[in-house]
C-alpha cells in the first residue's frame, strides 16, 4: 500500500515530451493512488500538479481528471485551484460543473470565478480565452 509520500514523489516524476505529460506514467500514479487506504486524499496532490504544470498538455481530459471526477466531493479543492492559479484544465472541470447546473445563483458563481479568472495574475493567456468563452456561453445559458 502507497503513502501520500510516495504518491508524491511519483507525480513529480512524470515525465514531459513535446510538452506533453506521459500518459502511463499518470495512469500508473492512479493506479498506485487507488491503493491508499483513502485514494481521495490525493486528490490536492493532483490539483496542485496541474497548477504547477498547467502549461503543458495534461490530456483531453486525462487520467488525473477522470480519477478526480469520479466522485463530486472536490468541488471545493477545485474552486480553491482555480482561485490560486487558473489552469486550463481547471477552467474546464470548472465549466463542466456550471453546466450541470440549473440553479441561476449557482451558474452566477461559477460566471464570477472565470471573470476572476481574467484578472488572475496566475493565469496564462489559454486560461484566459477559456474563462472569456465560458463567461459568454454561461451568460447564455442564463439568458435562454
Amino acid at each position: 500500500m502507497e503513502n501520500l509520500s510516495s504518491i508524491q514523489k511519483l507525480i513529480e516524476s512524470i515525465p514531459f515530451e513535446d510538452d506533453e505529460a506521459d500518459r502511463a506514467a499518470m495512469d500508473e500514479v492512479v493506479e498506485a493512488i487507488r491503493t491508499l487506504a483513502n485514494p481521495r486524499q490525493a486528490v490536492p496532490l493532483l490539483f496542485r500538479w496541474m497548477e504547477k504544470n498547467g502549461h503543458f498538455d495534461l490530456g483531453s481530459p486525462g487520467p488525473f481528471v477522470h480519477f478526480i471526477e469520479e466522485k463530486m466531493d472536490y468541488l471545493p479543492e477545485l474552486k480553491a485551484s482555480l482561485s490560486s492559479k487558473p489552469t486550463y484544465m481547471t477552467a474546464w472541470m470548472s465549466n463542466r460543473i456550471a453546466n450541470a447546473e440549473t440553479d441561476p445563483v449557482k451558474i452566477k458563481e461559477w460566471i464570477k470565478l472565470f471573470e476572476q479568472t481574467l484578472i488572475h495574475p496566475n493565469a496564462n493567456d489559454q486560461c484566459r480565452d477559456d474563462a472569456r468563452h465560458f463567461i459568454q456561453h454561461q451568460s447564455e445559458r442564463l439568458m435562454a
